[in-house]
């Protein structure tokens, strides 16, 4: 009757083995996810503080264009109460 037993607890420990082996391969896998993750992660704060910088330029620009259109109105001379007679076509 020992020869079973020793069998049993030799194929309960290839059942552990080839456990073990799976789960080696799966903890590996997830540490690449993992690796892969981070610097997607990294990547998109990159992103995110390029963008918020190009907002800024944006503002910036949009601001710069508004003084040079206002200053190149100041000259300008606005005439109000005249009356327009049309052309006459010749």
């Amino acid at each position: 009757m020992s020869p079973p037993k020793i069998n049993l607890a030799a194929e309960e420990l290839e059942d552990i083995k080839r456990s073990l082996d799976f789960l080696t391969e799966e903890i590996s896998d997830v540490k690449l996810q993992q690796k892969t993750i981070l610097e997607l992660v990294e990547e998109v704060k990159a992103l995110r503080i390029q963008n918020a910088e190009k907002d800024r330029r944006l503002d910036y620009m949009e601001n710069r264009v508004a003084d040079l259109e206002q200053y190149s109105r100041m000259n300008d001379i606005i005439v109000t109460g005249l009356h327009i007679k049309p052309r006459s076509r010749r």
